[in-house]
């Protein structure tokens, strides 16, 4: 009986663990994600712009315009480049570019009403001031590539990214880096939201076209529609 018992002992199988290949397997997944991401992430600091086709310029009270300081629609915007509507609103303006802007029917002046309470808006809206120090086209270039990095979440607003934009437009980077660091340009970016508030916006985007107040980020079809509305009655 003792001799049977040994003998069921011998025959009873070990568990499995798990086999080297499957240790292998998980490895590689697990490294080829950590290669996406770094490529994903590579890409977004990347990201590109193209060059600006349309006329750009200064207002006489210092606010980047782009369009025709003859054309028959303004447009005035208080945006904030952490603001996700505004970053809608700008690729709605982006998208009637060609039809309104290039075309010399609209003229958008950028006007920043940052969150003086925080750091990262007020930091951004400084950094664009700094760009505009290089021409009204190199501050375009820059707004178009803040907002095309707003899917990086608060990342896209840090100091070294935002002179990582700065190099990737080829703007003097040594002078650009200067102006953002000593906190030079604070005082425009206050002046502009104390501008804002005696303006009666409370919130981003706000808008003025051809002085009518509108809030929010409309369907660019609303826009065009407004747009096209204006234009008829001047006509």
């Amino acid at each position: 009986m003792t001799n049977t018992k040994k003998k069921r002992r011998r025959s009873r199988q070990p568990r499995r663990g798990i086999s080297t290949t499957h240790i292998l397997i998980v490895a590689a997944v697990a490294i080829a994600a950590v290669a996406l991401l770094v490529i994903l992430n590579s890409n977004r600091s990347e990201t590109t712009v193209s060059q600006v086709t349309y006329p750009t310029g200064v207002t006489s009270d210092g606010e980047p315009y782009k369009g025709s300081e003859d054309a028959p629609l303004q447009l005035v915007e208080y945006s904030d480049f952490l603001c996700g509507h505004c970053g809608n609103f700008a690729d709605t303006l982006d998208s009637l570019g060609p039809e309104y802007i290039e075309t010399g029917k609209l003229q958008v002046i950028f006007r920043n009403y940052a969150f003086l309470d925080e750091v990262l808006s007020p930091q951004a809206a400084q950094a664009a001031e700094c760009a505009l120090d290089q021409g009204s086209d190199k501050f375009w270039q820059y707004h178009d590539l803040v907002f095309a990095n707003r899917g990086a979440g608060a990342a896209a607003y840090s100091k070294s990214r935002l002179k990582t934009y700065a190099r990737q437009i080829e703007l003097d980077t040594d002078a650009f880096n200067q102006c953002l660091d000593s906190g030079a340009k604070i005082e425009e970016v206050r002046a502009d939201r104390f501008e804002a508030e005696s303006q009666g916006v409370e919130s981003t985007p706000t808008w003025f076209l051809n002085g009518q107040v509108i809030r929010g980020a409309i369907p660019e079809n609303d826009v065009r529609q407004l747009l096209e509305s204006l234009l008829t009655e001047g006509s």
